[in-house]
């Protein structure tokens, strides 16, 4: 009697994981011929065409792979939920989820480029190199030798214009290797020096700090000699700064929704692995069958737990 449940339990396995063959002889009672007549059962219907089928005569579910459903939904999210068969509801959510970031990067990337651009003709409009550069000039020998090198600084300005045309743009008639020669020799608050004109760091740098204030078309030089001053920043000034935050922060909106584009892919691949897993994962106690190549159904109850991927 124990040997026969035993075998009974290795058929119902073998036929969790292989095509279920039809119990055509009875069982023995000994393990070495039951197996041997399970074998041969199971090798024959492996050799015929037959198709699995439920009780009702109806094909049976199909197990849906876990890889495909993930792949799907990080391509597409909300993909991977119609493959693993999701309720409807959650491929919705996805998909808003994956509009709404793609509509908020395109409107605020749109409107920070926008600003961008705005703020930058701003500084080539009211900030001259060359109004800075004659304020160094006119100051730095009232500067103690502690403050600046002077000898370097006298020789960046005897070669820091390229051009004298007054047609040019102040950026054009300018050296700046050696205008970045002349604010390395002020050694004392001269904190950085000044990239290429049309870089970002050019646009931030003359906003942003104290050194640059002389540049900008409201600025009075007169009384303003100290190197560090920074009651002498213009209101030109502050209102070029406010313009490249807002510009920032708009472009920051844009990350922000690229960034919601992003996490949405992972939570619904995960999400669509996970569904596609708990739709394979059964715990059930049912007839199953095959078709035979004669056309005749034969079923076996079977009771198991099958996991596919």
């Amino acid at each position: 009697m124990q040997n026969r449940l035993f075998i009974a339990a290795i058929a119902a396995m073998l036929c969790q994981f292989y095509p279920l063959y039809p119990q055509q002889q009875p069982l023995s009672g000994r393990l070495d011929i039951d197996l041997s007549t399970i074998g041969n059962a199971v090798v024959r219907s492996l050799e015929s065409p037959h198709e699995l089928i439920a009780p009702e005569g109806k094909i049976a579910p199909e197990g849906k792979s876990v890889w495909l459903a993930g792949g799907l939904s990080l391509l597409v999210p909300g993909a991977g939920q119609i493959y693993a068969d999701a309720p409807w509801w959650r491929t919705a959510i996805y998909g808003a989820a994956e509009v709404a970031g793609w509509v908020m990067y395109g409107i605020y990337q749109a409107k920070g480029t926008d600003a961008t651009t705005e703020f930058e003709q701003f500084a080539d409009q009211h900030w001259d190199v060359t109004r800075y550069i004659n304020w160094i000039a006119a100051n730095y020998q009232g500067w103690s030798d502690q403050q600046v090198d002077k000898t370097a600084a006298a020789e960046a300005l005897a070669n820091i214009y390229r051009s004298s045309d007054p047609n040019l743009p102040p950026w054009e008639r300018v050296d700046f290797q050696q205008l970045r020669k002349l604010e390395s020799a002020v050694k004392d608050d001269f904190t950085h020096t000044l990239p290429n004109h049309g870089e970002q760091q050019y646009y931030e740098q003359v906003g942003k700090y104290v050194q640059y204030r002389a540049g900008w078309d409201d600025h009075l030089p007169d009384d303003d000699t100290l190197i560090y001053n920074p009651s002498r920043v213009t209101q030109r000034n502050h209102s070029y700064t406010r313009m490249r935050l807002d510009a920032n922060d708009l472009l920051g909106y844009a990350q922000t929704g690229i960034t919601i584009v992003a996490i949405n892919h992972l939570i619904s691949m995960v999400d669509a692995a996970l569904t596609a897993h708990a739709h394979n994962v059964k715990i059930t106690s049912e007839l199953k069958g095959m078709r035979l190549p004669s056309g005749e159904i034969e079923v076996i109850p079977v009771i198991g737990v099958g996991v596919r991927f």
